[in-house]
């Protein structure tokens, strides 16, 4: 299913992490969802045909039975699927989106980029594409266990995992590992990045990004341009970098929601906790996406500007 129908740059990510998932008989497709404070939350777009999608979302609501129910970082194509079962959106965040006909390191725009990676290279940053797998590998990866459990660490040990994919070693799947090795390749890894497949755009999502905290300066630029070369050279179409949260909160709809607005705008400029919403947007910002796709939150009524949800479960 998510081979025919996963446009969404989070559909590869809904087969895995503490999910659960809904089938209707009359659709081929499903949902991927959590219950968080008392709510059913359904996580990015329905994995279904454009046309099929508002059964499938109709089904769940009334399979939830009487339950709220939302949904979260879900694309525009399936904002009317959404709006045919009832439901009204807010935007919460851009998604860094890139054609990969068109990247490039040269003009004036990419220079702090350009001199990252310049950097790197003359510290003897390589870059290879790892496969967890291989015959010899099992060093490479405890190495990668490592780089992550302590970039956990700095972050408080907690993995944002609804949307977000996992390191995933420990079983076959269609993601790509890429590396960033030191010293001419034959040193340590100082960073990586775990990539999935968007089959329905024909293009990778850069989701799981790993770099040692004294990783050498320029090695996540290094690696971020050279996935983008190399899956351009491999013939496919567009890579995303995923959202940035409450980043360029522009849509005239959230005039309608003053309080929900003020609060995403409020915790975007000032609340700075492991996870620096605006030190995030300006990281993806650098690379000069091509595009910025609008993410929406999906819900059933006004009540969300009660802020209801946010009350008890620290995950909501």
């Amino acid at each position: 299913m998510v081979h025919r129908y996963g446009t969404n740059s989070t559909s590869y990510v809904l087969l895995e992490g503490p999910k659960q998932y809904f089938t209707s008989p009359r659709v081929d497709g499903f949902l991927a969802y959590q219950i968080r404070a008392g709510a059913a939350v359904i996580g990015g777009d329905p994995v279904c045909s454009r046309r099929q999608a508002p059964e499938l979302i109709r089904d769940f609501v009334a399979a939830m039975a009487q339950r709220p129910v939302g949904a979260y970082q879900v694309s525009p194509d399936m904002r009317d699927a959404f709006s045919e079962a009832g439901f009204k959106d807010i935007q919460i965040g851009k998604e860094a989106i890139f054609d990969l006909s068109q990247v490039s390191l040269a003009g004036g725009q990419m220079e702090l980029v350009r001199a990252a990676t310049n950097k790197a290279r003359r510290e003897g940053v390589v870059i290879s594409e790892h496969r967890p797998f291989a015959l010899g590998a099992r060093s490479v990866n405890l190495e990668l266990r490592a780089i992550s459990a302590e970039w956990l660490s700095s972050k408080g040990e907690h993995e944002l995992g609804f949307l977000l994919g996992s390191l995933g070693l420990e079983q076959r799947s269609a993601k790509r590992y890429f590396i960033a090795r030191s010293g001419g390749g034959a040193g340590r890894i100082e960073g990586f990045i775990v990539c999935e497949p968007i089959y329905g755009r024909n293009g990778y999502y850069l989701d799981v990004t790993r770099r040692r905290l004294d990783a050498v300066r320029g090695t996540m630029e290094l690696l971020t341009m050279e996935i983008l070369r190399v899956l351009g050279a491999e013939g496919y179409e567009m890579a995303s970098m995923g959202l940035a949260p409450l980043a360029l909160l522009d849509d005239p709809d959230l005039k309608g929601h003053p309080r929900v607005t003020s609060l995403m705008r409020f915790v975007y400029q000032r609340v700075n906790n492991n996870y620096d919403f605006k030190l995030l947007y300006r990281y993806k910002a650098k690379y000069h996406p091509h595009s910025l796709g609008t993410t929406l939150l999906l819900f059933q009524s006004e009540e969300i500007d009660h802020a209801d949800a946010l009350r008890g479960d620290p995950g909501a």
